[in-house]
């Protein structure tokens, strides 16, 4: 099993400009510069997924385009955290319109996904098998969210297929939104993964991924790890 960033990268992570984080974009890459990170991917929720749940716009989109980073030496990239809207595999990946080269796959119950929760795995595999090509990785794949329905071995097993990684979500590990029989079961065969924070606050970001590996060390799927918070 290789793990993509097993240094100070962390790849998900949602700011209050787009989306439910508690904190600015800018908040966000300055105090990732203070606790040592060296790159960050700021990946709010997709359109389908703020209209569902009642956001209000705060920021347009497009705004990204004349950014830059002022603080500190953190490479930013803007990507979006998609979501699979039904059984067929249709899935939301833009903010406004705007899509973006990170791409995170993920399903959240209800809104937007809006399909019978016994129909997960086959929204899955259809996803993954039409979007491959523009998946960056599986965001917690192994949530609470559908634990009693996702065949999580045949969604692996796609996944490595084509070569897409699968993330091991700290936030959710510490705050017990993850179910740790389907994410042992996908650690012991997946073929690559992302260890990302998924931080919607500052602490998050500064603690979520060290839970996350602590897990990994803890249970035996790596010996030791350079991340430190």
């Amino acid at each position: 099993m290789e793990i993509i960033n097993p240094g100070n990268e962390d790849y998900h992570m949602h700011s209050i400009n787009f989306s439910d984080g508690l904190n600015t974009i800018d908040e966000i890459v300055n105090y990732a510069g203070k606790i040592g990170l060296s790159k960050i991917g700021i990946t709010d929720h997709n359109q389908a997924y703020l209209d569902k749940r009642g956001f209000v716009r705060r920021t347009y989109r497009n705004i990204i385009n004349r950014w830059e980073n002022v603080y500190n030496n953190v490479k930013v990239q803007f990507g979006i955290e998609a979501d699979i809207l039904n059984s067929k595999g249709d899935i939301c990946m833009d903010i406004q319109g705007v899509t973006a080269d990170l791409i995170i796959l993920s399903t959240h119950p209800s809104r937007p996904y809006k399909d019978n929760p016994n129909k997960i795995t086959l929204a899955y595999l259809n996803a993954i098998e039409r979007f491959h090509d523009k998946i960056t990785f599986l965001g917690h794949p192994c949530s609470v969210y559908y634990e009693d329905y996702i065949d999580i071995e045949a969604v692996t097993e796609l996944c490595n297929k084509y070569d897409i990684p699968m993330e091991v979500n700290g936030a959710n590990i510490s705050t017990n939104r993850t179910n740790l029989n389907n994410l042992n079961k996908m650690l012991k065969i997946v073929d690559r993964i992302y260890v990302n924070s998924d931080s919607h606050t500052l602490y998050e970001l500064k603690t979520a991924r060290a839970e996350a590996f602590q897990y990994l060390t803890e249970n035996g799927f790596i010996k030791t790890h350079s991340f430190k918070s």
